[in-house]
């Protein structure tokens, strides 16, 4: 059964929406991965899991990472499937004992992300739904590693492969981004490929 003809078909289907902020525009897929709208069926998101599953290297890892918020619901999904526990980079700090601060700068905007429990020599697997300028998972990664954690793998559903954020995290990090289903917004549309 191919798992991800749902994805493909809800993106085909995709609104395309230009936001402002920071003095610079971006166009945004919404689509029930890289955003819940209108809603997230339990095919496609289980089609997710399974597909990562398959594709990351699990067995080397001890955790999954997923960015606040969209990344989420996916990670919940692998971790359910796989039985390794998820961590949530968070949008909030929680001042705990440990708490890694993150500074992630994509193509629209800076702010920070926040993990909690993960400690040197954990090995993590970050999940994510959707990649498109590479900020968040290269600033992730970057940060994780100089904490010594080890990042095996980095699994993302969406390539936003016109954005170049694949290319950005190798550059920056020497780390491969595995995405599932690679697309590109020309004109008004988006195209799966």
């Amino acid at each position: 059964m191919d798992w991800l003809e749902k994805i493909k078909e809800d993106l085909k289907r995709a609104n395309i929406i230009t936001m402002s902020a920071y003095g610079t525009s971006y166009r945004y897929i919404v689509n029930p991965l890289s955003s819940g709208v209108p809603e997230i069926c339990p095919e496609a998101l289980w089609g997710c899991a399974y597909e990562i599953a398959k594709a990351a290297d699990i067995k080397r890892a001890n955790k999954i990472i997923a960015p606040e918020a969209m990344g989420i619901h996916i990670a919940a999904a692998v971790s359910m499937v796989t039985g390794l526990p998820f961590v949530v980079a968070r949008k909030m700090s929680y001042k705990l004992p440990g708490e890694i601060e993150v500074v992630k700068r994509t193509g629209y905007a800076e702010s920070k992300l926040y993990i909690n429990h993960v400690f040197p020599g954990d090995k993590v697997i970050i999940i994510d739904s959707i990649i498109a300028t590479g900020g968040t998972i290269s600033s992730l990664v970057k940060k994780l590693e100089a904490n010594g954690i080890e990042v095996v793998d980095i699994v993302v559903v969406i390539d936003r492969t016109e954005l170049g954020g694949v290319e950005r995290v190798m550059k920056e990090t020497g780390k491969t981004v595995k995405t599932l289903v690679k697309t590109a917004i020309k004109d008004r549309e988006v195209q799966v490929f």
